[in-house]
């Protein structure tokens, strides 16, 4: 779980779906300041918010974050200063979601069988981590750019 910032004008984009929370974009191709240029050919997640800003010649600074299970682009400050900054927590409602309803079934079990699955035992930890997992990486992605002054 890290985040990055990239310096410079957006070539290329290709989006692969489109849903309402979240799009996948593929193949971003970057040119840096200095001449060189940097591909993303794999799938980026990005909310629609900051996907609509992610076109073929958008010059500023792109900050990046990479989670457990994707990456993704979570803010765009545009030549103009323009921020424009939406992290996408959908894992990481899923994650709060899932955790209460394991929690729930675990105590159920334990009152009407007085003992709980295994697989329950197993999925309330698994489900608090990653929970905490995800809010982390969204925490850092938002002090960075709030504390990001170009």
């Amino acid at each position: 779980m890290t985040v990055s910032t990239i310096d410079g004008t957006l070539e290329s984009v290709s989006v692969k779906r489109k849903a309402s929370k979240l799009w996948r974009m593929e193949n971003l191709s970057f040119r840096k300041a200095d001449g060189s240029e940097e591909l993303f050919p794999g799938i980026m997640v990005v909310t629609p918010e900051v996907g609509a800003q992610l076109q073929p010649g958008a010059a500023g600074r792109f900050y990046l974050y990479k989670s457990i299970d994707h990456r993704g682009l979570h803010a765009v400050r545009l030549a103009d200063s323009t921020v424009l900054m939406k992290f996408p927590a959908t894992n990481e409602n899923l994650m709060a979601v899932l955790f209460v309803i394991n929690l729930a079934v675990l105590i159920g079990l334990m009152v009407v069988e007085g003992r709980p699955y295994l697989l329950t035992i197993a999925l309330v930890p698994f489900t608090g981590v990653l929970y905490f997992l995800y809010r982390r990486t969204r925490v850092q992605a938002e002090a960075q750019v709030a504390a990001d002054n170009p």
